[in-house]
């Protein structure tokens, strides 16, 4: 068998021993290093199928199984492998046959000369297949994850603006009944009442908490839009959407240093932190979690560049893996675990960015992912323009609400309507058409998104003929989850308030506008 030659894995059905060896000759004459074994019944076949074989060479007639029950055979178990036919005895009526029910080709034994160069075209043509296979498997997958991503970006709209209105009147109830309380001097008999509002807030403020990051990674499809990213709050999301599979197997420590923040896609940042996290979840086993920890660190290195790694004490990479461990499909999980995508998507973003992903691991010990990128050119805008509530000493003003979610307005109302004057509308066209009749107001707080008229068309209608009160729009976003909408809240200079809001929060910002 001569040494660096191509090697080639091919499954001989042929009941005569010496043909084989004849066809095995040719092989190495045409340069195949081959590895073969031969089969004769239909039995040896489906057995021997389920080993990894890159061509099926066979006979057309033998005494107890035939080329095109072989065929016939191996196209239901394995349709992409190559077969081809090498026969002494098959007319040319048969040998169009047997290309019609999908052999590849056919070779007489007496010819063949012709077998290498047939096996190099067809051994080429079904690694094009497989490649067009992939390829179409990853657009399947990638659109399944911008499908997912549409669906999530819906679903926290929706979960948005009733949890608002929750969030919004627990914190009304616990302001009302500590009020009452206080006036009929009940405080120490209603003490379980507040812990259990207390408990109600803190679950909402929670599941708040988990929508903001679901907002987060439902943005993906807006790719081509990057920005300064901070680092630490995405990976703070990445860690809370993981956190169910962190938790039954290891302890998560975290030690972040300062860093800069990174120009970056946060939903394609996220999905790979997300990844990295989850990966190094699974590489742990359930059930030891004490002995166990992933380890989230975030620094500087020496050329300034931002450093994220996550670390786990897991079962480790092989060495010979480590080289494959970024290619398209290549996988160590069970079948149905695993897509083999996840790590060449997370390679691909960061690339793109700009930056390395880099991996050390040792088998038994854990690995430790390096997500390496340079600091953003721009600074993180000054944020959040809303600091921590603080208490407004304001005048009396007139606030107008626009909303089409009536027990978010409601909410809203009741909040202000202590200090201010307030009027109430649960749709953009009815409030233009106020305004546009005379009334001003000294806040406007408008959702971003309704039916039939925006808050950005209204934004557009006041700004051309009324732009004072352009101004002086707030807007509340339940998700801004349109490319449109996202474009929109770059542009304008208008404060906006994200759902579910603190009503302190929302207090403080409105008293702030009637100093």
């Amino acid at each position: 068998m001569p040494a660096g030659g191509k090697p080639l894995r091919a499954l001989l059905v042929e009941d005569s021993p010496s043909d084989a060896d004849l066809v095995l000759l040719e092989l190495r004459r045409g340069g195949y290093e081959v590895s073969s074994q031969r089969v004769q019944t239909a039995a040896d076949l489906e057995r021997t199928l389920q080993g990894e074989w890159d061509i099926v060479l066979s006979d057309y007639s033998m005494p107890y199984f035939s080329g095109l029950e072989a065929l016939r055979l191996v196209r239901r178990l394995r349709s992409d492998l190559p077969f081809i036919i090498v026969s002494g005895t098959v007319g040319e009526d048969a040998a169009v046959g047997a290309m019609r029910a999908g052999a590849h080709d056919y070779v007489l034994k007496q010819s063949l000369a012709r077998l290498c160069p047939a096996i190099d075209r067809e051994l080429r043509e079904a690694e094009l297949r497989t490649s067009q296979r992939k390829m179409q498997e990853q657009l399947l997958i990638s659109d399944r994850m911008a499908s997912v991503g549409t669906l999530a970006a819906g679903v926290a709209h929706e979960i948005n603006n009733p949890l608002a209105a929750i969030v919004a009147n627990l914190e009304l109830m616990s302001r009302d009944l500590t009020a009452v309380a206080k006036r009929l001097q009940l405080t120490d008999r209603l003490h379980d009442v507040f812990d259990e509002l207390a408990d109600a807030r803190e679950s909402a403020d929670r599941l708040r908490h988990i929508v903001r990051d679901l907002k987060i990674f439902s943005r993906a499809t807006d790719e081509e839009h990057r920005g300064a990213v901070e680092v630490e709050r995405v990976l703070e999301s990445s860690l809370r959407m993981a956190w169910n599979e962190i938790r039954h197997r290891a302890r998560l420590l975290k030690e972040y240093s300062k860093v800069p923040a990174v120009e970056a896609n946060e939903a394609r940042l996220g999905q790979v932190f997300l990844n990295l996290v989850i990966n190094a979840a699974q590489a742990i086993r359930e059930g030891d979690a004490e002995h166990n920890q992933i380890r989230v660190v975030t620094r500087i290195d020496a050329r300034g560049r931002v450093v994220a790694e996550v670390q786990d004490t897991g079962s480790g990479i092989p060495r010979e893996n480590l080289t494959r461990i970024f290619d398209a499909f290549f996988t160590t999980k069970p079948v149905g675990v695993g897509t083999g995508l996840g790590l060449s998507i997370c390679h691909r973003i960061i690339t793109g960015l700009g930056g390395d992903l880099e991996v050390e691991s040792e088998l038994g010990k854990g690995s430790v992912f390096r997500v390496v990128l340079p600091p953003a050119r721009k600074s993180l805008p000054a944020a959040p323009r809303i600091s921590a509530p603080v208490p407004v000493k304001a005048r009396r003003g007139r606030v107008l609400v626009v909303d089409d979610e009536p027990m978010i307005a409601t909410a809203i109302g009741r909040t202000l309507a202590f200090e201010h004057e307030v009027v109430v509308s649960q749709n953009a066209a009815s409030a233009l058409e106020r305004i546009l009749g005379g009334e001003r107001f000294d806040v406007l707080l408008c959702d971003l998104m309704m039916p039939q008229m925006t808050g950005m068309d209204l934004y557009a209608a006041l700004a051309e003929h009324a732009p004072d009160q352009a101004e002086r729009m707030v807007f509340l976003s339940g998700g801004a989850f349109t490319t449109a909408a996202r474009a929109f809240l770059d542009e304008v200079p208008n404060e906006r308030l994200e759902k579910p809001f603190d009503t302190r929060q929302l207090s403080s910002l409105v008293n702030e506008r009637m100093r």
